[in-house]
């Protein structure tokens, strides 16, 4: 091999090794923080001051009150306003919020579906006429809650305020945006007539969502009829 054809396959190994390294992750990998990251940006940095968040009230409403009688109508006492957290200096804002958003929310897989605004609200079922009761949220609830507990954003739990309108949070991406962790999905009902449900995204085509058909808060691909009735986007962090 002579040695101008030896440099330039060196030349070009090299580059290919450079390119590697340079090429982003894929959207969402961010929000998967392992611990070999920095440690002060990494998976400890996103759990640290969840026993001093878990000691807060979830409800403005002293706990021996919550039971007195079926509050909002069996949705339990609405959800107090926790501090606002900022990302620890030096770290990239916004994907250090979009990961802890992540993480809160794959802290609640497997708690079950129920109406409630908190998912610690664990009524009996003859206080709420249910006939299956317990602790939980429903869809709206629980994207309401991952923001409010994870970085102190707090907004509206109501569905259809939630997807559009003056109280709805973020802003609505354009369709060819492409979507980052921590957005919310909103989701038409079957006749596509208005959005009846919300998906929280966390990356990699893969979304975490409280669903009645599936029993409760499952972390699951956005495809089936999330797909196929998928209204729009909002982004609240950016």
């Amino acid at each position: 091999m002579s040695g101008g054809v030896w440099r330039f396959r060196s030349w070009l190994v090299a580059v290919c090794l450079l390119a590697a390294v340079l090429v982003p992750p894929p959207i969402g990998a961010a929000a998967t923080w392992d611990d070999a990251a920095d440690a002060d940006c990494g998976l400890a940095s996103l759990t640290a001051d969840w026993p001093e968040r878990d000691r807060l009230l979830p409800t403005r409403l002293p706990a021996d009150h919550w039971y007195a009688r079926p509050w909002n109508d069996g949705w339990g006492p609405r959800a107090a306003e926790y501090p606002r957290v900022a990302s620890p200096p030096g770290c990239d804002p916004v994907a250090w919020q979009r990961a802890r958003v992540v993480a809160v929310a794959r802290r609640y897989l497997g708690l079950p579906y129920r109406h409630h605004h908190v998912p610690d609200w664990d009524p009996p079922a003859a206080l709420v006429g249910a006939v299956v009761a317990g602790p939980g949220l429903d869809c709206s609830n629980f994207t309401a809650w991952v923001y409010n507990y994870a970085l102190g954003i707090h907004f509206t739990s109501h569905i259809a305020r939630q997807a559009e309108g003056p109280e709805a949070p973020g802003r609505i991406l354009g369709p060819d945006e492409p979507l980052a962790p921590g957005d919310l999905l909103f989701i038409w009902n079957t006749e596509r007539s208005r959005v009846t449900h919300v998906v929280l995204y966390v990356g990699d085509g893969q979304v975490i969502d409280s669903a009645s058909a599936r029993g409760g808060v499952t972390e699951h691909a956005l495809s089936g009829w999330y797909a196929t009735h998928y209204s729009h986007a909002r982004r609240v962090l950016e």
